[in-house]
């Protein structure tokens, strides 16, 4: 279960943020729907009862949103817990003191949440079936159960019908509202489904359909094999929107001709020369071809010594050795760069093949010649990179086939800076406009850039790192000058972040060193919320000062998450003796940092609630799974007050207290949608990782209330804690200013997302495989 939590996280992340603008449009829809049909009502009672429903969608509509998604949530939290797990007592554990007989109410609620649920099911069927079907792979069960699926439309028809009937005041408008409502939320659930089926298949979760014996008789399937429209045949559809057939190429031809090629000899029969050199270069297209197209958390595949899969200048990048078309290629390079085909929207490729004398290459540098053609033949049909830019990109056409004769392996290795600098500048053009600010500006830095590359490029592969550096200084500085809303807003953050408070620094960074502590740690979450808002600031104060006997407070960690923990009547009596002591010094703390007689009061009430739960629920039976108080105090015992040491910290949470940030953009005249959440929470350092495709420049797409829209990021402050993107609309605020902690929840939940799905040489072997030619021959 630990190795599938981090993907069923991801969906249930996704899955509120979506239900949260999915109840939004149902609450609209169902307003619609009373409206329309009011007039339908025949008797009086019917017509009251439409005009109380029609004023309850009109007043109760933000209360009933908020409820509404709090028992939602609450109904996915425990679908969570108990996927696959059965939490029901045994039958050797239930006596006659347990039985309930079930009420009138609770058969009638049933009757009507399961009746909604048929139509909710209805609404998509295939999403849902292979919903549920991914959930029973991730649990390695073959028997596949809806109730299982902790976002089953059950659970969302239940939380409506929970709501409506603590909200209705007659059962009559319950029933009336309920059924507007749920009928609205059936024609959202499509959208829904697909989002939560998009988080797990982009994690390489897919639903998988087993082989199994059929029911059906041998005559039964004859009798179906001659219906219309019956087939036993799976035909793929490719998915190529840049080329009529990209795999009727020459180059492709030859590619798909050697693979075809692959020989069939079994691994103990003696092969050729001539066959052990086809089949290097077969292995060698065929780790291209399958190389892991990264997704929006890019992952650092490793090689079989578990070291980066990195690119390292080697002694085949600074091999001196002349190559065969050196002067051919050179000359080609220079009447490029003299050329003046850049300077419009057309796009030259030039005919490699014609061109050179192939007939002089090795079977090696054949086949790296027809995959850079190939390459350069997509990206001069990517019709998501404007025209403008892609004729500037495919200028790199010959240093790239020069670098790749020089080491064909550079293909295989996405950390090439040759690679580095296609995809960034296929990052940059996406969505830009070459003739405005700063799409002009931004494409003459990378026609400077290419120009470069043309002019120097001989056999030297730092010259593309070198190149990369100063594209991306020049953008930096073009995008921080763009527009004087974006001049202010950055000054102003800047502002924020001069001579920060050592104590509000090292405060939000012991919170985010206990979040990581308390992960691990299943507890009472009031006992969380008091440790993380409260208890911080007190550990903070004791470790400033060298007076004060710190042990007791870090102490007190490991006491209260286990004073709230279920207890048994042997260790009643230890937990009577904590509590006075514990208390006090909870009490002792909140004093040494002043907190507020009201905030004191709400901690102690909260305290108390939790204790009185634990002293009511102790069991006569002896627990198994209590945690010791010496394991607490052993899992808390190597808490850094202030957090971790820089250089080990992956995530960079923003260390300026909220209230001068907010000061500061009240000063400098900024007006901005916030997202400046500074608190870890769930995050692990991994998480890290979803916030490496955002370099400056990146087109994205955020959720503005009702739909997404396009925007763009502007700047990152040098520690890599705040964001600042600008909006492509109009309607004021235009600038949207992250957290990192936000931008990655954002991410994660799917409120923000770039544009770009994959950097641009793995869509262009995605394109590639999806063309029904290369199908077969994986499938092969």
């Amino acid at each position: 279960m630990r190795a599938i939590k981090p993907v069923i996280q991801l969906a249930k992340e996704r899955a509120l943020f979506r239900f949260s603008a999915l109840a939004i449009r149902m609450l609209q829809d169902a307003t619609t729907s009373v409206a329309q049909q009011a007039h339908t009502a025949t008797t009086v009672h019917e017509q009251k009862t439409f005009s109380a429903a029609r004023e309850w969608l009109a007043t109760q509509g933000p209360v009933f949103l908020k409820r509404l998604y709090a028992s939602y949530c609450g109904y996915v939290e425990r679908g969570m817990q108990t996927m696959y797990r059965d939490l029901r007592q045994g039958l050797q554990d239930v006596s006659a003191d347990t039985w309930a007989l079930i009420d009138d109410e609770t058969i009638v609620r049933q009757i009507e949440v399961e009746r909604r649920v048929l139509r909710l099911r209805d609404a998509d069927q295939l999403s849902l079936g292979r919903l549920n079907l991914m959930i029973a792979q991730l649990h390695d069960e073959h028997d596949v159960r809806e109730r299982e699926n902790p976002f089953r439309p059950y659970l969302m028809a239940r939380a409506l019908h929970d709501v409506l009937c603590e909200m209705s005041s007659t059962s009559d408008l319950c029933a009336l509202l309920f059924d507007h409502l749920s009928g609205a939320l059936a024609t959202q659930l499509p959208d829904y489904f697909a989002a939560i089926r998009e988080v797990f298949e982009s994690n390489g979760v897919h639903a998988r359909l087993l082989a199994r014996p059929s029911s059906m008789s041998r005559r039964d399937r004859e009798m179906l094999e001659g219906l219309p429209g019956f087939s036993n045949t799976v035909i793929v559809q490719g998915a190529n929107n840049y080329s009529d057939d990209p795999s009727a190429s020459p180059s492709m031809e030859r590619v798909l001709s050697l693979l075809q090629q692959r020989s069939a000899d079994a691994p103990n029969v003696l092969r050729t020369p001539q066959q052990d050199n086809q089949a290097s270069l077969q292995d060698f297209v065929w780790k291209i071809f399958n190389q892991a197209a990264p997704d929006r958390a890019p992952s650092n595949t490793r090689s079989a010594d578990g070291q980066p899969n990195i690119y390292r200048q080697g002694a085949e990048d600074e091999s001196s050795k002349p190559h065969p078309l050196t002067s051919q290629l050179h000359r080609l390079q220079q009447e490029v760069l003299n050329s003046t085909a850049a300077q419009g929207d057309a796009i030259h490729l030039l005919d490699l093949h014609s061109e050179l004398e192939t007939e002089r290459l090795s079977e090696m540098e054949r086949v790296s010649m027809d995959l850079v053609a190939i390459l350069f033949d997509y990206i001069g049909r990517d019709s998501s990179i404007p025209a403008a830019f892609r004729g500037v990109i495919v200028r790199l056409q010959v240093p790239f086939l020069r670098a790749t004769m020089q080491a064909p392996h550079i293909l295989e290795l996405a950390e090439h800076p040759l690679r580095k600098l296609l995809n960034r500048m296929a990052s940059l053009a996406m969505a830009l406009d070459a003739q405005s600010s700063p799409g002009s500006e931004i494409r003459l830095e990378m026609m400077r850039a290419v120009d470069k590359i043309l002019s120097d490029f001989k056999s030297d592969m730092t010259i593309f790192s070198d190149a990369l550096a100063p594209l991306d200084a020049a953008v930096a500085q073009i995008l921080r000058e763009a527009d004087a809303d974006l001049a202010r807003a950055i000054d102003a953050l800047e502002e924020a972040e001069k001579d920060p408070q050592r104590q509000d620094v090292l405060v939000i960074e012991t919170v985010n060193a206990l979040r990581e502590r308390l992960l691990t740690v299943q507890t009472d979450q009031r006992a969380v919320d008091f440790l993380i808002k409260i208890w911080a600031r007190v550990l903070v104060h004791v470790d400033e000062d060298d007076s004060i006997d710190k042990q007791p407070y870090r102490d007190a960690i490991a006491e209260l998450i286990w004073s709230v923990q279920q207890h048994d009547v042997t260790e009643r009596s230890v937990l009577m003796k904590l509590l006075p002591r514990l208390i006090k010094q909870l009490k002792s703390g909140m004093k040494l940092i002043a907190l507020s007689e009201n905030a004191t009061r709400q901690a102690i009430d909260d305290l108390i609630a939790m204790h009185a739960h634990v002293l009511g629920m102790i069991q006569a039976v002896p627990l198994k799974a209590s945690t010791s108080m010496e394991s607490l105090r052993q899992h808390f015992s190597g808490l850094r007050i202030g957090g971790a040491p820089a250089e080990n910290v992956a995530i960079h949470a923003p260390t300026v207290p909220h209230i001068r940030l907010q000061a500061m953009l009240q000063k400098f005249d900024v007006t901005a949608h916030l997202h400046l959440d500074s608190d870890i929470g769930t995050l692990l350092n991994s998480d890290v990782s979803w916030l490496g495709g955002m370099q400056l420049g990146t087109a994205v797409e955020w959720w503005a209330d009702k739909a997404y829209e396009p925007a763009r990021l502007m700047w990152v402050n040098q520690q890599q804690s705040f964001y600042v993107f600008q909006a492509a609309s109009e309607q004021t605020p235009r600038l949207l200013i992250y957290s990192s902690i936000s931008l990655i929840k954002g991410l994660r939940e799917g409120s923000i997302g770039m544009i770009e799905y994959a950097p641009l040489f793995e869509r262009a072997i995605q394109s590639l495989l999806s063309t029904d030619s290369v199908q077969q021959q994986l499938t092969a």
